[in-house]
């Protein structure tokens, strides 16, 4: 599937909050209503139901940044392309953990939200899985917690209620879109052996920045090359695809580029 910034937002209604909290339970998941059980083990089977579903599928540039966060989004849409799960990549520092945000939408909402990340540091860091369930406004109404020593234990461990928590999708959708600190702007150019590389990205030389190779030497590119210098941080419109070479290196093929309006 081709890509471009603006491809979510023909797709995409979803209304996005910011994190809030109210008091803990400090009981069990196991200890709630049945009420709440019921809806739960619903959220759960629509869950089940998307992940097993054969779904179109789109995904975001991969960018990174010279501290070694990384950041990437992958896209799941049904027959009429309408988002019903994404799932969002990320790490936050040279040599840390992959941390996974996965939101499901029903009706066009947040309707579960899953976060796999890692707490703490050196021997007393651990793996959290928190869960979300939100009601029909988008609004989180439980959220559950566990930990493990390691990712893979995590099934393993007890959920137990706590602060509500809405897990933004802010972030992900501006990666999509290409906004804010995801912006293909024009960098410049690498020339690696018969490669020539674009670089785009944020006009921070800390910001994120995204790679990919150039297919054909079209008007843009050849007028980009022509003045690299002048044309740094010229907003650009990226169409890409990924991309598996011979050896099994999975690159950005750049496939279309034009200037922003």
């Amino acid at each position: 599937m081709k890509n471009t910034f603006f491809y979510l937002l023909l797709v995409l209604n979803v209304l996005l909050f910011s994190c809030g909290s109210e008091d803990p339970e400090n009981i069990s998941f196991e200890s709630t209503s049945e009420n709440s059980k019921m809806n739960n083990e619903q959220a759960e089977a629509y869950v089940l139901e998307i992940d097993n579903a054969k779904l179109m599928t789109g995904n975001s540039l991969y960018y990174t940044r010279n501290d070694g966060a990384s950041i990437e989004v992958n896209l799941f849409l049904n027959d009429s392309s309408k988002v019903l799960k994404t799932v969002e990549r990320y790490t936050i520092k040279e040599g840390g953990s992959i941390c996974t945000n996965l939101f499901y939408y029903k009706n066009d909402k947040k309707y579960v939200t899953k976060e796999i990340f890692e707490e703490g540091t050196g021997e007393s860091a651990v793996f959290v899985e928190r869960v979300s369930y939100y009601d029909s406004k988008g609004k989180p109404k439980i959220t559950k917690v566990r930990k493990a020593p390691y990712e893979d234990q995590l099934e393993f461990a007890t959920f137990k209620l706590t602060d509500k928590k809405d897990c933004s999708d802010e972030r992900a959708v501006q990666v999509l879109n290409q906004q804010g600190p995801y912006a293909t702007n024009f960098q410049f150019f690498v020339q690696e052996e018969h490669l020539l590389y674009l670089i785009v990205g944020e006009n921070d030389d800390e910001g994120y920045r995204s790679s990919l190779v150039v297919q054909q030497k079209g008007q843009v590119i050849q007028e980009l090359l022509a003045n690299e210098r002048k044309m740094i941080g010229k907003p650009l419109v990226v169409e890409f695809e990924k991309v598996l070479g011979d050896m099994g290196f999975e690159f950005q093929a750049l496939m279309g580029v034009m200037y922003a309006k």
